[in-house]
């Protein structure tokens, strides 16, 4: 990731007579939750955890409409679980225990976005492009009949300790691959421009890993469906213009 970040700013201050080059920061909160089921009989709930968004943002304008934006942002994704009372009695996967279990990791992501401005003053854009992400860090929380336990997600076994949970990289992925599309209001204020920017964002890669290809077609039929990365975001930006 950090070849492809280096390689594509490069790429992108090497080209010669556009107009111009505009970089600044950008923060907000995120809105995500993790799709997926284990089985058939996989009857948990999900919801969305809220986490905080921020990074860095350089964007290079071919024309007045069109421009080509690379981020590097810091953020949270994650779900919520929870395995509830139906009828009288436990559900199929809380057979002993009501569960609450929620997930938290921490990302740095690369989005490269196509950026499409409409207006002059008051402005309005469209934005569409694949992110690249690497999670680093994480947080779990469980409740268990009104017991709480916490720790931190670990990927490797020699740094975990009591409570904390370990990812075996050979079993859960790191590496995340998804697409952004969203939108947003821009406006010149003072030396830079202040926007607004509301964006949906998909993954494509399972978080799970599988044995083979046999494994992951077995688990198919007794109705696994992929666990991928979801997250709604909400964030300001001001950016300054370096060719001035």
């Amino acid at each position: 990731m950090k070849k492809l970040l280096i390689l594509f700013m490069t790429v992108l201050l090497a080209l010669p007579g556009f107009s111009q080059f505009s970089v600044g920061p950008r923060l907000g909160v995120n809105f995500a939750k993790i799709t997926g089921k284990y089985n058939k009989d996989d009857d948990s709930k999900g919801g969305w955890i809220t986490g905080l968004e921020f990074g860095a943002v350089g964007n290079y304008e071919f024309s007045d409409m069109i421009s080509l934006t690379a981020e590097l942002l810091f953020i949270t994704d994650g779900d919520k679980t929870s395995f509830n009372v139906s009828d009288g009695e436990k559900s199929t996967l809380s057979s002993e225990y009501d569960y609450k279990f929620s997930e938290r990791y921490h990302y740095m992501q690369l989005p490269v976005l196509v950026k499409f401005v409409f207006g002059s003053d008051f402005q309005f854009y469209g934005n569409l492009g694949p992110y690249f992400g690497y999670k680093i860090g994480g947080h779990y929380k469980t409740n268990f009949d009104n017991n709480t336990t916490k720790g931190r997600i670990r990927f490797k076994k020699d740094k975990v300790k009591d409570d904390d949970w370990y990812q075996d990289p050979k079993d859960y992925r790191r590496f995340d691959l998804g697409m952004y599309l969203g939108g947003g209001v821009q406006k010149q204020v003072g030396p830079g421009k202040l926007g607004a920017d509301l964006r949906f964002g998909m993954g494509f890669l399972d978080t799970n890993k599988f044995d083979s290809k046999d494994d992951k077609q077995n688990a198919k039929d007794n109705g696994y469906k992929s666990f991928r990365n979801m997250n709604i975001s909400l964030t300001l930006t001001y950016m300054y213009d370096l060719s001035k």
